[in-house]
C-alpha cells in the first residue's frame, strides 16, 4: 500500500530536537552540493547571534597593564575593547626573539574552575600558550565572559530572552571577542596575518569550531574534548536561539574543510567515539576537496582534559602546518619543567579595579543594548543607497531567524477534499505540506459563484480558519467581504491553532536549550503562511495572491509577506505592537535578533514598493517607511491607527484611498 503524500499529522507535533540526540551528517555527493550547504549554515550562525552581516570594524587597540620576560618567552596582561565599553581581556605571549613574521594561535579555554588561569595536570593554558611562544609563534589566551579578569558580567550567565532580541548572548558575545581576537593578531607588525591558528577544549573547543565556522581567516584549528555526534554542549555559552535548529557540531565542524583541522579525543569523555563517528563524517566533507591530509585525529586515554599528550598532538599539528616543520614542536614543554608563571602575576586587573566608566551587570547588558540600537539607526541610510541589497540582506536575516524557507510552488503538496455548494460561493477543504519536510497545514478554499478577480486572497487569524467564521460556523462578514468582491479566498490553521491534534509532545519553546534546536514557534506558523502562498500561485491561471492578517496574526502575515516577494499586496492589523518596547516579543512572537534586525519596521520597509495597508500601526517607525518607499510616486503604503474592519478591508481591495488623515504622503525631497 501506498504511503501518503502528506503524512496523516503534522510531524512537527511528534519530533522536537534537542541536545542529546545522536545526530548524523547529512551524505554530501557533490563539492557544489557541500558548498551551497556551508554558505547556509555560515550565513545562518552569523544571522542568529544577531552578527549577519559582520560590521566593519577597525583593529582593537590593545591595553598592557603588566609585562613579564621569562624563559625564551614574554607574556603580558591584556585587554581590547571588543564592543563599545566590553572589554576582552587575557594574556599575550610572545617568543623572546621573535622572527617576524611570525605564525600566531588564538587559545579559548572551556569551563575549568580557573579559566585561562588553569595550571593543572589535567588542562593547562598557559603551559601550551608558553609552548607555543617558544615554537617561534605569538600566542594570545582569552578569558570567557564572566571569567578571571572578565568582570563586567559577574557569573558566566548572560542567557534571557530580552537580550537575544537584541543579538545579547555568552555565545554571541564570545564568538564576537573572537573574531575581534584575530582582528587584533592580524594587526600586529610581527604577526603573519595568513598563518593564524586556533586551538581550545571542551566549551574553548566549541569556541574554536564555531570561529572557524564563521571566519575563515582561521588557517589551521584543533577542536579538543568537544566535537561529539551525540553531546552538543551543556553551556548557556554554548547554545543560542535558533543555532542548531537545522544542523549540529559535527556539520558546523565541518565547515572548516578544507582548511587543516585536528579532531583531539579522548577516551573518557563524549569524544570517546570520534575515531569511528565524528571523524569519518567529517573526512566526507574533506575528500570533497581531496584534501584528507589537512583532516587527522587523535585520541588519548584520559577523562575530559587538554593534558600534556593532547597538547604535544596539537604542538605538531600546528608545526607542521603554521611553520612548514614539525621539529620546533619535539619539546616545547621541557619535559614537564615548562616554567609557568605565577597565576596572580597573570591577572589584568588584580585588584578588580576595571578601566573607568566600565559598565557591570544589568548596565553593561543596557550599554550592549544601546549599541545594538545604535546598529539599528544606521539601517534607513543603507535602504536609500541601495535598496535592492537591503532588501535582500532583511530577506535573509528574517528567514534565518524565523527559521523558514519560501517554497516554490513545485515544493508544495496538497490533498483536496469535497466540500460543498452554496447559492454564492462553494468551498472544499485543502490539506497542504512540503515535500520531504513532514508538515501538514490544514485549509478551506472558498470561490465565488460570480468570480470577478484571478487575484486570490489568504486570510489569516490567530486562531486559525474559526477567527473568520460566525457563531454557526459560517463564514463572517470579513471572508463574505473578500468573497463579495469576486476573489477566492483561502483560510488556514497555522501551526499550533485551530484543533490540535489529541495526545502531542509539542510544545512551544521554553528555556535557552528549546530555543537553541527547535524554530520558535512564530516561524512555524509563518512557515505555513508561506506554503500556503506558494500553493496559491501555483493554481492554474491564478494572478500572485494578496494577504490579509488579523486577530493577532499581523504580525506573522508581515513577516510572510517581507519574505515572500510574490506576495501582491498585504493588509494587517498590527495591534499596537509597533511600539518600539521588547515586551510584545519576549512570548510566542519571539525569534532571535528580532529587535536587532528591525522587527516590525524593517520587515515593512521590506514590503516596498508593493501596496500595503498597516492598520494598528501606532508607533511604526516612520524613517524606516520613507526610506524604503520614497522612490514609490503616489506612494502605496498606508497607515492608520485604527483596527483593521470589514470597511477598510472592502476599500483596499477595490484600490480606495483612504481619507487623507490615514494616507502616507511622499515627502518631497526636491531635484
Amino acid at each position: 500500500m501506498t504511503q501518503p503524500l502528506i503524512p496523516g499529522i503534522d510531524m512537527r507535533y511528534r519530533i522536537q530536537r534537542h541536545g542529546q540526540l545522536v545526530y548524523e551528517m547529512p551524505h554530501y555527493t557533490t563539492l557544489g552540493d557541500w558548498e551551497a550547504r556551508a554558505h547556509y549554515l555560515r550565513e545562518h550562525l552569523l544571522a542568529v547571534l544577531g552578527l549577519y552581516p559582520l560590521p566593519e570594524r577597525d583593529a582593537p587597540c590593545l591595553q598592557v597593564t603588566r609585562r613579564q620576560e621569562c624563559d625564551g618567552y614574554t607574556v603580558e596582561n591584556v585587554y581590547f575593547e571588543s564592543l563599545p565599553g566590553f572589554y576582552c581581556t587575557g594574556n599575550l605571549f610572545r617568543p623572546l626573539d621573535p622572527q617576524a613574521p611570525c605564525p600566531a594561535v588564538l587559545n579559548l579555554h572551556g569551563h575549568w574552575e580557573r579559566g585561562r588561569l588553569e595550571h593543572s595536570a589535567l588542562v593547562s593554558v598557559q603551559a601550551r600558550c608558553i609552548a607555543f611562544a617558544r615554537m617561534g609563534m605569538v600566542a594570545l589566551a582569552c578569558d570567557m565572559v564572566g571569567y578571571n579578569d572578565s568582570l563586567q558580567v559577574m557569573h558566566h550567565h548572560f542567557a534571557s530572552r530580552r537580550g537575544a532580541l537584541w543579538g545579547i548572548s555568552l555565545m554571541a558575545l564570545q564568538t564576537w571577542n573572537a573574531i575581534r581576537a584575530i582582528d587584533l593578531l592580524q594587526s600586529m607588525d610581527e604577526v603573519d596575518s595568513s598563518h593564524i591558528g586556533c586551538t581550545g577544549a571542551s566549551g574553548g573547543g566549541t569556541q574554536t569550531f564555531m570561529l572557524a565556522a564563521v571566519d575563515e581567516r582561521v588557517g589551521v584549528l584543533a577542536p579538543v574534548n568537544m566535537i561529539s555526534a551525540h553531546f552538543q554542549g551543556g553551556c548557556v555559552c554554548e547554545n543560542a536561539p535558533g543555532l542548531r535548529t537545522r544542523t549540529h557540531n559535527v556539520e558546523i565542524a565541518a565547515l572548516a574543510a578544507p582548511r587543516p583541522m585536528l579532531m583531539v579525543s579522548a577516551t573518557g569523555d563524549w569524544t570517546v567515539n570520534t575515531p569511528e563517528v565524528e571523524y569519518p563524517a567529517v573526512r566526507e566533507i574533506y575528500r570533497l576537496y581531496d584534501a584528507d591530509d589537512r583532516l587527522a585525529w587523535a585520541q588519548v586515554d584520559a577523562p575530559h582534559n587538554y593534558n600534556s599528550e593532547s597538547r604535544m598532538h596539537v604542538y605538531r599539528w600546528f608545526a607542521r602546518w603554521l611553520l612548514g616543520d614539525e621539529a620546533p614542536a619535539a619539546d616545547p614543554e621541557r619535559g614537564g619543567d615548562i616554567g609557568a608563571c605565577s597565576t596572580e602575576s597573570l591577572r589584568v586587573f588584580p585588584s578588580a579595579a576595571l578601566p573607568e566608566g566600565a559598565p557591570v551587570g544589568p548596565a553593561l547588558e543596557r550599554t550592549l543594548g544601546d549599541h545594538a540600537r545604535a546598529r539599528l539607526q544606521s539601517m534607513p541610510v543603507d535602504a536609500c543607497a541601495n535598496p535592492s541589497e537591503w532588501h535582500e540582506v532583511i530577506r535573509r536575516r528574517w528567514g534565518h531567524i524565523l527559521d523558514v524557507e519560501v517554497p516554490q510552488p513545485a515544493d508544495v503538496l496538497s490533498q483536496e477534499h469535497p466540500g460543498g455548494d452554496l447559492p454564492e460561493w462553494s468551498y472544499r477543504d485543502v490539506i497542504l505540506g512540503r515535500r520531504g519536510q513532514g508538515d501538514f497545514v490544514r485549509g478551506t478554499l472558498y470561490r465565488p459563484v460570480r468570480r470577478r478577480s484571478e487575484r486570490p486572497v489568504l486570510m489569516v487569524h490567530g486562531v486559525g480558519r474559526g477567527g473568520f467564521y460566525d457563531a454557526l460556523a459560517r463564514p463572517d462578514e470579513r471572508l463574505r467581504a473578500v468573497l463579495a468582491l469576486g476573489h477566492d479566498a483561502f483560510v488556514i490553521d497555522p501551526f499550533y491553532t485551530g484543533t490540535v491534534p489529541e495526545g502531542i509532545a509539542y510544545r512551544p519553546p521554553q528555556d535557552w536549550f528549546d530555543l537553541t534546536y527547535n524554530a520558535p514557534l512564530v516561524g512555524h506558523r509563518v512557515q505555513d503562511i508561506l506554503t500556503a502562498l506558494a500553493w496559491l500561485r501555483g493554481r492554474p491561471g491564478a494572478d500572485d495572491p494578496a494577504l490579509v492578517g488579523m486577530g493577532g496574526a499581523g504580525v506573522w502575515a508581515l513577516w510572510a509577506a517581507a519574505l515572500d516577494s510574490a506576495t501582491a499586496a498585504l493588509a494587517v492589523d498590527l495591534e499596537g505592537v509597533a511600539q518600539r518596547e521588547d515586551d510584545p516579543w519576549v512570548g510566542d512572537e519571539f525569534a532571535p535578533a528580532l529587535r536587532a534586525y528591525g522587527d516590525v519596521a524593517a520587515a515593512v520597509a521590506a514590503l516596498s514598493p508593493r501596496p500595503a495597508w498597516l492598520a494598528g500601526a501606532a508607533g511604526l517607525d516612520e524613517e524606516w517607511r520613507d526610506a524604503a518607499y520614497a522612490s514609490c510616486a503616489p506612494y502605496t503604503i498606508y497607515l492608520t491607527d485604527d483596527p483593521l474592519n470589514t470597511a477598510a478591508l472592502v476599500a483596499w481591495l477595490t484600490g480606495m484611498a483612504p481619507s487623507e488623515s490615514e494616507r502616507v504622503k511622499r515627502t518631497d525631497t526636491g531635484d
